[in-house]
């Protein structure tokens, strides 16, 4: 697992481009919630080895569309499936959805689209090109949060890319 993190201190507001040096991975996430990529970091740290690669991105650091382009281009050029998790819709983010949705169309991979939130946002859903029901799984791991739901949620990201069995459904946090 890959995890870049910008020790520079300040808010990247789009105004300068940057490549985040990411090798591409089988599972690649991006969100905002460091709490996210917290639990997915050390769910996958726990994972067996043979596990499919995992890289994780905090998509505040792709502020800048140019960054955004070069972060498809190198990132997710092999990547299998991408999950992207945000807050807001896709009116936060417009350029960053539109860049990962056609890229996995063009490549034939897997893109779900996330709402952060803890109620269903069917449009930003739709936005992947994941089915609905494969869409809503993952955003029940996520929104149930916790460890353990990320490591359920990764191993389903796997399923959906033929490694594996399917997990056990979300479960609340203990």
């Amino acid at each position: 697992m890959h995890l870049k993190l910008d020790t520079s201190g300040v808010i990247d507001d789009g105004n300068v481009a940057r490549d985040l040096g990411q090798d591409t991975a089988d599972i690649v996430v991006l969100s905002a919630a460091d709490s996210d990529l917290a639990a997915f970091g050390s769910a996958y740290a726990k994972l067996p080895a043979g596990f499919p690669s995992v890289r994780l991105t905090n998509l505040l650091a792709l502020g800048h569309p140019a960054s955004v382009d070069l972060y498809v281009e190198r990132t997710l050029r092999n990547a299998k499936i991408v999950v992207l998790r945000m807050l807001g819709g896709e009116s936060y983010w417009p350029h960053g959805v539109e860049s990962l949705r056609t890229d996995a169309l063009r490549r034939g991979a897997l893109f779900a689209c996330l709402p952060g939130e803890t109620s269903w946002n069917a449009a930003l859903a739709a936005r992947g090109t994941l089915d609905g029901e494969a869409t809503h799984a993952l955003w029940r791991y996520c929104s149930e949060g916790g460890f353990e739901n990320a490591g359920l949620a990764l191993r389903f990201a796997a399923h959906l890319i033929g490694h594996g069995e399917a997990p056990p459904r979300a479960r609340p946090p203990r």
